[in-house]
Protein backbone atom coordinates (compact mmCIF):
# COMPACT_ATOMS: atom_id res chain seq x y z
CA UNK A 1 0.00 0.00 0.00
CA UNK A 2 1.32 3.42 -0.88
CA UNK A 3 0.53 6.43 1.00
CA UNK A 4 -0.12 9.90 -0.88
CA UNK A 5 3.14 11.54 -0.21
CA UNK A 6 5.10 8.25 -1.31
CA UNK A 7 2.91 8.62 -4.51
CA UNK A 8 3.31 12.22 -5.14
CA UNK A 9 7.17 12.61 -4.54
CA UNK A 10 7.78 9.58 -6.75
CA UNK A 11 8.06 8.97 -10.24
CA UNK A 12 4.20 8.13 -10.33
CA UNK A 13 3.30 11.94 -9.14
CA UNK A 14 5.93 13.69 -11.87
CA UNK A 15 4.12 15.45 -14.45
CA UNK A 16 6.00 14.88 -18.26
CA UNK A 17 7.22 17.81 -19.74
CA UNK A 18 4.17 17.74 -22.09
CA UNK A 19 2.12 17.47 -19.51
CA UNK A 20 3.56 20.31 -18.08
CA UNK A 21 3.53 22.59 -21.35
CA UNK A 22 -0.37 22.31 -21.45
CA UNK A 23 -0.83 23.44 -17.80
CA UNK A 24 1.30 26.58 -18.62
CA UNK A 25 -0.68 26.75 -22.05
CA UNK A 26 -4.27 26.81 -20.65
CA UNK A 27 -5.98 29.50 -22.10
CA UNK A 28 -6.18 32.96 -20.48
CA UNK A 29 -3.90 31.90 -17.04
CA UNK A 30 -1.31 33.13 -18.27
CA UNK A 31 -2.83 36.47 -18.63
CA UNK A 32 -4.95 36.44 -16.26
CA UNK A 33 -1.96 35.99 -13.57
CA UNK A 34 0.49 39.04 -14.81
CA UNK A 35 -2.81 41.09 -15.09
CA UNK A 36 -3.55 40.79 -11.45
CA UNK A 37 -0.58 39.61 -9.76
CA UNK A 38 0.93 43.44 -9.12
CA UNK A 39 4.07 45.37 -10.58
CA UNK A 40 7.44 43.96 -10.18
CA UNK A 41 9.42 43.52 -8.04
CA UNK A 42 6.77 42.04 -5.89
CA UNK A 43 7.85 38.39 -3.82
CA UNK A 44 5.68 35.55 -4.96
CA UNK A 45 5.45 32.62 -3.51
CA UNK A 46 4.37 29.75 -7.01
CA UNK A 47 2.49 26.43 -4.67
CA UNK A 48 2.44 23.42 -6.79
CA UNK A 49 5.31 25.11 -9.03
CA UNK A 50 5.91 21.62 -11.07
CA UNK A 51 9.03 22.23 -13.18
CA UNK A 52 9.22 25.91 -13.13
CA UNK A 53 7.67 27.06 -16.04
CA UNK A 54 5.24 29.72 -14.54
CA UNK A 55 7.78 30.88 -12.08
CA UNK A 56 10.60 31.08 -15.18
CA UNK A 57 8.09 33.58 -16.96
CA UNK A 58 7.77 35.59 -13.41
CA UNK A 59 11.61 35.78 -12.92
CA UNK A 60 11.97 36.57 -16.61
CA UNK A 61 9.22 39.50 -15.98
CA UNK A 62 11.15 41.08 -13.17
CA UNK A 63 9.51 39.43 -9.86
CA UNK A 64 11.03 37.67 -7.06
CA UNK A 65 10.35 34.08 -7.30
CA UNK A 66 10.23 31.32 -4.72
CA UNK A 67 8.32 27.40 -5.70
CA UNK A 68 7.19 25.03 -3.51
CA UNK A 69 6.87 21.60 -4.96
CA UNK A 70 6.42 18.05 -3.56
CA UNK A 71 7.65 15.84 -6.45
CA UNK A 72 11.80 15.58 -6.10
CA UNK A 73 12.02 15.18 -9.85
CA UNK A 74 9.84 17.92 -10.71
CA UNK A 75 11.40 20.01 -7.78
CA UNK A 76 14.61 19.04 -9.47
CA UNK A 77 13.93 20.19 -13.23
CA UNK A 78 12.65 23.70 -11.22
CA UNK A 79 16.10 24.04 -9.86
CA UNK A 80 18.22 23.32 -12.80
CA UNK A 81 16.10 26.33 -14.81
CA UNK A 82 17.40 28.75 -11.56
CA UNK A 83 14.08 28.81 -9.71
CA UNK A 84 14.57 28.07 -5.61
CA UNK A 85 12.60 25.65 -4.52
CA UNK A 86 11.15 24.38 -1.09
CA UNK A 87 10.48 20.90 -1.45
CA UNK A 88 6.94 20.33 0.72
CA UNK A 89 3.43 19.13 0.95
CA UNK A 90 1.13 21.49 0.55
CA UNK A 91 -1.25 20.00 3.12
CA UNK A 92 1.13 20.54 5.90
CA UNK A 93 2.03 23.81 7.48
CA UNK A 94 5.14 25.81 5.48
CA UNK A 95 8.78 25.91 6.79
CA UNK A 96 8.52 29.96 5.57
CA UNK A 97 8.03 33.06 8.36
CA UNK A 98 4.43 35.40 8.00
CA UNK A 99 4.28 37.65 5.70
CA UNK A 100 7.33 36.45 3.07
CA UNK A 101 5.19 37.09 -0.02
CA UNK A 102 3.51 40.41 -1.92
CA UNK A 103 1.67 37.21 -3.74
CA UNK A 104 0.85 34.00 -3.99
CA UNK A 105 0.31 32.03 -7.08
CA UNK A 106 -1.44 28.35 -6.66
CA UNK A 107 -3.39 27.32 -9.69
CA UNK A 108 -4.55 23.67 -10.07
CA UNK A 109 -3.74 22.87 -6.63
CA UNK A 110 -6.33 23.19 -3.97
CA UNK A 111 -8.57 20.42 -5.75
CA UNK A 112 -5.43 18.02 -4.83
CA UNK A 113 -5.84 19.04 -0.91
CA UNK A 114 -7.31 17.09 1.76
CA UNK A 115 -7.55 20.48 4.55
CA UNK A 116 -8.38 23.27 1.77
CA UNK A 117 -9.31 25.54 4.42
CA UNK A 118 -6.06 25.18 6.24
CA UNK A 119 -4.19 25.85 2.97
CA UNK A 120 -5.36 28.78 2.73
CA UNK A 121 -5.29 30.14 6.18
CA UNK A 122 -1.57 29.24 5.43
CA UNK A 123 -1.55 31.26 2.35
CA UNK A 124 -3.08 34.05 4.27
CA UNK A 125 -0.26 33.91 6.88
CA UNK A 126 2.32 33.98 4.09
CA UNK A 127 1.02 36.84 2.64
CA UNK A 128 1.61 40.79 4.00
CA UNK A 129 -1.35 43.18 4.65
CA UNK A 130 -2.98 43.52 1.10
CA UNK A 131 -1.03 40.93 -0.49
CA UNK A 132 -2.82 39.12 -3.64
CA UNK A 133 -3.93 35.33 -4.13
CA UNK A 134 -4.30 33.97 -7.42
CA UNK A 135 -5.63 30.47 -7.58
CA UNK A 136 -7.69 28.51 -9.96
CA UNK A 137 -9.53 25.22 -9.88
CA UNK A 138 -11.76 23.20 -12.16
CA UNK A 139 -15.46 24.08 -11.83
CA UNK A 140 -17.83 21.22 -11.06
CA UNK A 141 -20.91 23.04 -12.36
CA UNK A 142 -19.09 23.63 -15.76
CA UNK A 143 -21.48 23.20 -19.36
CA UNK A 144 -19.45 19.91 -19.86
CA UNK A 145 -20.13 18.45 -16.71
CA UNK A 146 -24.20 19.24 -16.99
CA UNK A 147 -24.02 17.47 -19.92
CA UNK A 148 -22.24 14.78 -18.52
CA UNK A 149 -24.64 14.32 -15.72
CA UNK A 150 -27.41 14.79 -18.33
CA UNK A 151 -26.43 12.08 -19.71
CA UNK A 152 -25.15 9.77 -17.45
CA UNK A 153 -21.22 9.81 -18.49
CA UNK A 154 -18.62 10.17 -15.82
CA UNK A 155 -16.95 13.40 -15.04
CA UNK A 156 -13.68 12.51 -15.69
CA UNK A 157 -11.69 15.35 -13.69
CA UNK A 158 -13.71 14.28 -10.33
CA UNK A 159 -12.06 10.88 -9.83
CA UNK A 160 -14.76 8.51 -11.71
CA UNK A 161 -11.99 6.55 -13.92
CA UNK A 162 -9.49 3.83 -12.74
CA UNK A 163 -6.45 5.64 -13.18
CA UNK A 164 -7.40 8.53 -10.26
CA UNK A 165 -5.52 7.25 -7.57
CA UNK A 166 -3.66 9.60 -4.95
CA UNK A 167 -2.37 12.08 -7.16
CA UNK A 168 -6.61 12.97 -8.47
CA UNK A 169 -8.67 15.58 -6.99
CA UNK A 170 -10.47 15.05 -3.98
CA UNK A 171 -12.23 18.29 -3.96
CA UNK A 172 -14.78 20.18 -5.93
CA UNK A 173 -15.73 23.15 -6.29
CA UNK A 174 -17.87 25.77 -7.92
CA UNK A 175 -18.03 29.44 -8.20
CA UNK A 176 -20.02 29.66 -5.10
CA UNK A 177 -18.32 27.53 -2.80
CA UNK A 178 -14.43 28.83 -3.69
CA UNK A 179 -16.30 32.79 -2.87
CA UNK A 180 -17.42 31.10 0.47
CA UNK A 181 -14.29 29.07 0.98
CA UNK A 182 -12.11 32.50 0.71
CA UNK A 183 -13.90 34.99 2.51
CA UNK A 184 -14.42 32.62 5.54
CA UNK A 185 -10.88 32.43 5.76
CA UNK A 186 -10.43 36.06 5.50
CA UNK A 187 -9.73 36.77 1.97
CA UNK A 188 -12.00 39.58 -0.12
CA UNK A 189 -12.73 37.92 -3.97
CA UNK A 190 -11.90 40.83 -6.37
CA UNK A 191 -12.09 39.35 -9.67
CA UNK A 192 -13.70 35.82 -11.49
CA UNK A 193 -13.15 34.47 -14.74
CA UNK A 194 -13.60 31.60 -16.56
CA UNK A 195 -10.96 29.96 -18.52
CA UNK A 196 -11.96 27.06 -21.08
CA UNK A 197 -10.82 25.29 -24.54
CA UNK A 198 -13.37 24.78 -26.41
CA UNK A 199 -14.97 26.02 -29.44
CA UNK A 200 -17.32 27.90 -27.25
CA UNK A 201 -14.50 29.29 -25.10
CA UNK A 202 -14.97 33.61 -25.96
CA UNK A 203 -18.26 33.10 -24.77
CA UNK A 204 -18.27 31.06 -22.23
CA UNK A 205 -15.40 32.56 -20.73
CA UNK A 206 -17.68 35.59 -19.70
CA UNK A 207 -19.97 32.99 -17.67
CA UNK A 208 -17.32 31.76 -15.24
CA UNK A 209 -20.42 29.51 -13.67
CA UNK A 210 -20.62 27.35 -16.69
CA UNK A 211 -16.89 27.53 -17.71
CA UNK A 212 -14.62 24.69 -17.51
CA UNK A 213 -12.18 26.50 -14.71
CA UNK A 214 -12.45 29.52 -12.40
CA UNK A 215 -9.65 32.17 -12.23
CA UNK A 216 -10.02 33.88 -9.09
CA UNK A 217 -8.00 37.16 -7.80
CA UNK A 218 -8.43 37.38 -3.93
CA UNK A 219 -6.77 39.83 -1.42
CA UNK A 220 -6.06 39.75 2.40
CA UNK A 221 -8.42 41.26 4.01
CA UNK A 222 -7.75 42.95 7.42
CA UNK A 223 -8.40 41.05 10.53
CA UNK A 224 -8.89 37.68 11.45
CA UNK A 225 -12.09 36.52 10.86
CA UNK A 226 -14.18 36.08 8.19
CA UNK A 227 -15.33 38.53 5.24
CA UNK A 228 -18.54 39.52 4.44
CA UNK A 229 -19.04 40.71 0.98
CA UNK A 230 -21.02 40.73 -2.03
CA UNK A 231 -20.09 38.06 -4.53
CA UNK A 232 -18.41 39.27 -7.59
Amino acid sequence: MTTKGEYIRGDNGYLSRAAQRGLFELPERREFLVRHVGPPPRRVLDLGCAGGDVAVMLTRLGYQVTGVEMNRRMAEEARRRGIEVVEHDLDEPLPLPDGCADAVHACEVIEHLFDTEGFLREVRRLLVPGGVLILSTPNLNSLDNRGRVLFGLPAPMWGAWPGDVHGGHIRVFNKRKIVELLQRTGFAVERIAGMNDSRAAAPLSRLPTLSRMLLIKAVKAGGQGEVQQRPP
